[in-house]
């Protein structure tokens, strides 16, 4: 028995706390929130990074050679990048945060920030030969005209848009269900979510991508960019597109400077703004996953809880789910997502100013069937 824990920050009010003192902070020199201990990040050959537990990078500059790309490995929350840099940040090369594609049966796994495909089906008949939905909050579903994910943008059969203009919090793309058969194609991958904020200037010649993963019928939708200067420029692209019918994710681009970022190509939902803030202030609403079926899980373990139900176990199991930095009444989601059945929703309120903040509910799980469990709010 497998298990880990999921974390998610609450998308609309955490949008909210800012727009009280978000315009006057735009008055005021701009700060990234760099400290400069990572020192500069100069990418002079292929390179793929992990990222540290938070995610964030303190910069003191950013310099990505053209004809490189930089990658990240996701680490166990699957928090999405953030580059954060004192000097300029110069990208004449690549940033890739894509989710990646499908291969066989296998699913694509998100970028960092981003959430998985749903794997495809195997053996001669049901359930194994069923395939999976995939996961987040615009996963695709695997029926006919469903399989695609969602994220800015709807897909084709699939309405599930979630996030804001804001990107606040910075969430990824979501994954495509997979196919039928034996064996049946996984679906794409979402794409990742990034932040770049420079006290600075950003100058983009080359390409930043968060593109959703590929897959035969409906891939993984588009991810997040959002970038942060005084002022930048280039004639480079930005992409968060989806992939295959997949939905497109999201582009941010928040500067002082009106002439600022006008020259890019842009491959997604895109707003412009003068909202200048990296990350946000203090502690984050945060929404923990900490009982599965009587078994405790730590909080800030890793990113989903993945869950095998004991042969001669009942089917019927509660799930607790505890909040962090919320306060009143708080709508969340819960979704069981098995490899190869149809994934269950469960829609809650949880009390936020409540001594635990916490809520259960009672799921239904699969004897011997590997099983994905994801929380964020509504």
């Amino acid at each position: 028995m497998k298990n880990v824990t999921y974390r998610t920050r609450l998308p609309a009010l955490a949008a909210a706390l800012f727009l009280g003192w978000l315009p006057g902070a735009a008055l005021a020199q701009f700060d990234s929130g760099s400290n400069g201990s990572y020192g500069p990040l100069n990418i002079t050959e292929n390179t793929t990074l992990d990222l540290p537990p938070d995610g964030v990078f303190h910069c003191t500059t950013i310099n990505v050679n053209s004809g490189r790309t930089l990658r990240f490995n996701r680490n166990p929350l699957n928090t999405p990048v953030v580059l954060l840099a004192q000097g300029d940040v110069t990208i004449a090369g690549t940033i890739d945060v894509s989710g990646a594609n499908a291969s066989g049966a296998i699913p694509g796994t998100g970028g960092p920030g981003g959430f998985d495909g749903g794997f495809g089906g195997f053996g001669p008949s049901a359930p194994d030969n069923r395939g999976g939905d995939g996961h987040g909050p615009g996963r695709g579903l695997n029926a006919d005209g469903q399989r695609a994910a969602a994220y800015a943008t709807g897909a084709s059969g699939n309405d599930r848009t979630y996030g804001n203009v804001l990107i606040v919090p910075l969430i990824g793309g979501s994954g495509s269900a997979g196919m039928n058969g034996n064996p049946g194609s996984g679906g794409g991958g979402g794409g990742g979510a990034i932040l770049i904020a420079s006290n600075t200037r950003i100058v983009v010649n080359g390409q930043i991508s968060a593109a959703g993963g590929w897959s035969p019928q409906g891939g993984g939708s588009g991810g997040a960019i959002r970038l942060v200067a005084p002022t930048g420029g280039g004639n480079g692209g930005l992409n968060a597109s989806g992939q295959v019918g997949g939905g497109n994710g999201r582009i941010r681009l928040d500067t002082t400077d009106p002439l600022a970022f006008r020259n890019f190509n842009l491959n997604g939902s895109v707003t412009r703004g003068t909202r200048m803030f990296a990350l946000p202030p203090g502690p984050q609403p945060a929404l923990h996953i900490v009982s599965v079926a009587g078994q405790a899980i730590a909080v800030n373990a890793a990113a989903g809880v993945n869950f095998e139900l004991p042969a001669g176990s009942p089917a019927t199991q509660t799930v607790v789910l505890r909040g962090q930095g919320f306060t009143g009444e708080v709508p969340v989601r819960l979704v069981v997502t098995p490899e190869h059945s149809a994934s269950t929703t469960y829609d809650l309120t949880l009390n936020g100013s409540a001594n635990p903040p916490e809520v259960s509910t009672q799921i239904t799980l699969t004897e011997g069937e590997p099983t994905r469990i994801h929380a964020w709010t509504r």
